[in-house]
Order: structure tokens, then C-alpha cells, then sequence
């Protein structure tokens, strides 16, 4: 008789447990938190607004003008920082930066020429012809007072380490510094220079995320900073569309800014952006032609394609993993976190659960740029050394459990904290069927919508976070920088003198290929204590009507792009 072994076993239940999942979330789309998302409201009122101009029309009607119809899961504030995946769409319509992605290629933005020194410590930038959708120019000082006023606490920063490249920013920020010495100099209307504290070979990538765009400072000072991007006559367009009409939690309208340099290459003339938190009513209004593009998971698939609309998939450019508080009395352990580590099966999430992306190697992406010839991970190869095992996962929990104290796994209790997506639905159950087949330890699953998951995040209410992160901009920085943290950190988090002096390395050199290799070195520090837990690599669902073309999925933010978008 041929003998099964104990993973085969373990396969079949994690197999039938996910198809019970599957059917679970693709009926119900609900949190396990009992909490109500909306799957089962009347969708026909979530678009009444839009009949008029609704997507299965080329144009509204009697005005000739072309139409796209979108939608986001929530209700966004065009800060000057302009953080959220919300705002990775629509802040691609409403602004642009010195630089930005085209169809897979970086191109310039509002910058027409630019060049640096030797040492990458200074780049220059030679401004176009543009203008504000008011009509005011776009000029350099638009960059000296935007990110002057962030550092120096006059607007809203949320990641005050992502300008920490530029010449005294964290100085400026910490206020050690007057914000006159920050390295973001306006030599006249239209060059601007900035100086670096250090090497930044990649910084034309680095000035693609919002949070290194210019903003007029006589508007903003006219109409007050607390009030910036909080309403459409409260915001303000240097890219090619500008904010007409705001409902908020219902409707943005945008249409073309008439002052935008490349506004004749613009092909699309107005972009409905509607504001639906859950996922299941936005394929409803999709297959319904009242969108014009969807993101879906898995379990959504059939329904896109039985109504004959394609499925495409795209690297969004994110990894997921498990983001642990470090000062859990378990968790604080990194025998226990090795083991968790070792007890999920990546392959089966990514092929049994997902069926989009790739079990991850590491914490930085796929496809995620490296030095100009070979991306990050073809560089540094992988960098997970407690890949799926249950065998050394229990030999890894007995060490921890020696270690507190314990002789038991099922004394050890956690509870991993997710989204309502379906998505992370379908993984957290996945998980918990692991952590208990391989461990024994007693795992509990709570979701909650994004809002409420945010606020937990940031007050560290949590023992186990499942999250994903996505690229701002393209280089392994964006991942990594975060964990580069001193004493003076929240005991939460992951802090580590051997990641930081890696990092700290990787940070100043300018030999392209050697940043990475260090860049490995630190992300290797990281995954060998388990700071966090990689999964997989996300790949995201998504369909376009019929109607229109030229729609770009991308790795790096926007993620969506309707920049050379037509209607058919």
C-alpha cells in the first residue's frame, strides 16, 4: 500500500477547507467580524447619478464629450503627502510631478530636461510651459514651498522619511533647521535645483510619488492649507484633468485642465470617479456598463467572464506578509515567528487561494528595478530562508517555546487582523488552517474595513497584521526604508542596529550595483529575524469595457492610468 505522508494529508484538508472559502466569500463578500459591507445593497442607486452619462454611452448626452467611469473603494483628500490607494488613482488625474511613468518607461513630466553631478547629490530640473487649471503658471517655487511646507509642519506629511534624500530635510523636519536651509532651491521661474544629503542614483523614480510635487503657494495660502484638496473648489490641477464637482462618498467629476501642457494629446474630455467601498457592487455596476474598468479577486472571475467581458491580470508592484507586534509576549519571540514563517505553504496560497501572483522569496517584488540592467530580486536572488517546512517549523516553535517558558503550542494565541476584502478573507482562512495543521498554536481571524484597520494599525492594536505593501516608486528603498528605525521606535516595531547600519550603507553608495547587493544584505537581516513574515507577490484581476482603450496597469503608482485613454 503506498504510504501518504503527513504533508500530503495536510494538503487535501488545506484543499477542501479553501474550497469551502471560495464558495464562502464569492456568496457572501461579508467580514467575519459580522460587520455590513454592503454586498447585498440596491446597486441600481449607487450610479442613479450617473444615468445620464452612464459607460455603455461614448458621450453625455448632447455634449460630444468622451466619458470614463471608474470607481474607488474610499472617499479621498488631495493633500499635499496624497497617501492611500485612492488617491494612486485619481492624484494621477488631478497632478503631475517632474517626472512620470508612460507606457512602461519613465518620461518627463513637467519637466522638460533635467541633469545631475557627478555624485548624484544634486540634480537640476528645467520646467515647461504649463499651467494650473486657474490659469496661474506652474513654476519652481510651486516645489520650494510644497515640500518646505510638509517638512516644516505647515501641511500634512504622513512619511516624513520619504524626503529624507533631500539636503536637510530631516533637520527640517525634527526643527533643527529653519526650512530656508532645506535643499530645494528655485533658481528662477522655471529651474529648479535640489541637493541631496546623499547619493540618490534612482531620484528621476523618486519624484514620480506625490509627495515630491510642487503646489501653488498663492492658492493654497489664499484658500488655507487645512482646507487643501478637502473639496473641488478647495483643490487645485497641474496634470491633465482637474476636480469639477465633489459628492463626497458618492461622485468626483474631473475634467480636462485647459492650461495642461500636453492637454491636446489628452484624449478623454471628463473621468466619473465613484466611491464604492465594496468590491462585489463594483463588479455588479461593471457587468451592469456602468464601469468602465474593475479590479476583482479570484473569486470573481467566473462572473466577469460568463458575461463575456476578458479577465487580465498585471504585477501591481506589492508583496503581502505579516506585520507583527513585536512587543506581543509571543511574538516577541523569533523562534515563534521563524516557525510561522516555515508553516505556511506559499505555494498552495498563491495556487490554491489566489490563483494571480507568485509565492515571495523575499519582501521586495518582482520586476521591481535593480541597476538598470537586472531587476532587485534577479540581483540578489532569494532571500526567505524559512520557506515552507513542518518539520522545522515545530523544531523552530520548540525552541521558542523553551524559551518563554512553555511546553504546550496551544497555550500560544494570536489573532491575525485583516481587511474585508475577498482577498484576504480567503488567505487569513488559509492561514489559520496552517498555523493550527503545523503548529498547534490557536490562531483567531478578525476583518474590518479599511477605516477601522488603519486606526488599529496606528495605535498597534493588533497581534498579527496581514497587509500588503505596493511601490510608490520603483526601487527596493521604498520597502525597505521604513525599518531603518532607532530606540526612540514604538516597541511594536522592528527595530534592528545591524538592518540599520546595512541600510544606512546601501543609502550612500553610489555604485549602482553595489546599493543593491547592500539592499540585499539589509532585507536578508530583516527575514532572518522575521521583522516581517512575506507571503506572496501580488498580482491583481482586472477588466476593461469594450468601449474604451489605452487604459495602463502598472507596478508603480498610479497603478491606473488613463493618461492615453480613448473612448472607441
Amino acid at each position: 500500500m503506498k504510504k501518504i505522508s503527513e504533508n500530503t494529508l495536510l494538503r487535501k484538508s488545506l484543499g477542501l477547507l479553501l474550497a469551502v472559502l471560495f464558495a464562502f466569500a464569492s456568496l457572501t463578500g461579508c467580514s467575519t467580524t459580522g460587520k455590513d459591507t454592503g454586498a447585498d445593497k440596491d446597486v441600481t442607486g449607487v450610479a442613479a447619478a450617473d444615468k445620464s452619462t452612464g459607460s455603455d454611452n461614448t458621450e453625455a448626452a448632447g455634449s460630444g464629450e468622451k466619458i470614463v467611469n471608474i470607481a474607488i473603494a474610499g472617499d479621498p483628500s488631495f493633500t499635499f503627502d496624497a497617501i492611500g490607494d485612492s488617491l494612486m488613482v485619481t492624484n494621477g488625474l488631478l497632478r503631475e510631478g517632474l517626472t512620470r511613468y508612460g507606457d512602461g518607461v519613465l518620461v518627463d513630466g513637467l519637466a522638460e530636461s533635467y541633469e545631475h553631478n557627478d555624485d548624484y547629490t544634486q540634480w537640476t530640473f528645467h520646467l515647461r510651459e504649463s499651467g494650473w487649471n486657474n490659469g496661474e503658471p506652474v513654476t519652481a517655487d510651486d516645489w520650494v514651498y510644497a515640500i518646505g511646507a510638509m517638512l516644516d509642519g505647515t501641511a500634512q506629511l504622513s512619511y516624513a522619511d520619504f524626503l529624507y534624500e533631500i539636503k536637510n530635510a530631516r533637520e527640517v523636519y525634527t526643527k533643527e533647521k529653519d526650512v530656508s536651509e532645506l535643499g530645494v532651491k528655485a533658481v528662477d521661474e522655471k529651474t529648479l535645483v535640489f541637493d541631496l544629503a546623499y547619493p540618490v542614483t534612482y531620484f528621476p523614480y523618486l519624484i514620480t510619488h506625490p509627495m515630491h510635487f510642487g503646489y501653488d503657494r498663492e492658492f493654497t495660502q489664499q484658500v488655507g492649507v487645512d482646507n487643501i484638496g478637502t473639496e473641488a473648489q478647495y483643490s487645485l490641477s497641474n496634470g491633465p484633468f482637474y476636480i469639477d464637482s465633489w459628492e463626497h462618498d458618492n461622485l468626483l467629476v474631473f475634467k480636462k485642465n485647459p492650461y495642461y501642457w500636453n492637454k491636446d494629446n489628452i484624449k478623454i474630455d471628463q473621468v466619473n470617479v465613484y466611491v464604492i467601498p465594496d468590491q462585489a457592487t463594483q463588479v455588479n455596476l461593471f457587468l451592469n456598463g456602468q464601469l468602465d474598468v474593475v479590479d476583482f479577486a479570484y473569486q470573481r472571475l467566473s462572473a466577469i467572464e460568463s458575461t463575456g467581458f476578458t479577465a487580465a491580470t498585471y504585477n501591481n508592484g506589492r508583496t503581502a506578509y505579516l506585520n507583527y507586534n513585536q512587543s506581543n509576549q509571543f511574538l516577541k519571540n523569533k523562534y515563534i515567528k521563524q516557525a510561522i514563517s516555515a508553516a505556511i505553504d506559499r505555494d498552495a496560497l498563491v495556487n490554491g487561494v489566489l490563483h494571480v501572483g507568485s509565492p515571495a522569496d523575499g519582501l521586495i517584488p518582482v520586476g521591481l528595478a535593480g541597476d538598470g540592467k537586472k531587476s532587485f530580486r534577479e540581483i540578489v536572488g532569494p532571500n526567505l530562508p524559512y520557506t515552507y517546512d513542518p518539520t522545522k517549523a515545530k523544531e523552530l516553535l520548540n525552541k521558542g517555546l523553551a524559551e518563554l517558558g512553555l511546553s504546550d503550542p496551544s497555550d500560544i494565541t494570536i489573532t491575525i487582523l485583516a481587511s474585508n476584502t475577498d482577498e484576504f478573507i480567503a488567505v487569513t482562512g488559509a492561514l489559520q488552517q496552517l498555523l493550527k495543521e503545523n503548529l498547534g498554536i490557536n490562531v483567531e481571524v478578525e476583518t474590518t474595513d479599511s477605516t477601522s484597520l488603519r486606526a488599529r494599525r496606528n495605535a498597534y492594536e493588533y497581534d498579527v497584521l496581514l497587509q500588503s505593501w505596493g511601490a510608490d516608486w520603483d526601487d527596493a528603498t521604498n520597502f525597505l526604508g521604513g525599518y531603518e528605525r532607532d530606540a526612540s521606535a514604538n516597541p511594536a516595531l522592528f527595530i534592528n542596529a545591524d538592518f540599520n547600519e546595512a541600510y544606512h550603507q546601501a543609502t550612500y553608495s553610489a555604485d549602482l550595483t553595489e546599493r543593491i547587493v547592500l539592499l540585499g544584505k539589509a532585507e536578508a537581516i530583516l527575514m532572518e529575524e522575521q521583522g516581517v513574515t512575506p507571503l506572496y507577490y501580488t498580482g491583481q484581476y482586472y477588466s476593461v469595457s469594450n468601449r474604451i482603450s489605452g487604459v495602463l496597469r502598472r507596478a508603480v503608482v498610479p497603478y491606473l492610468d488613463l493618461y492615453f485613454t480613448d473612448v472607441k
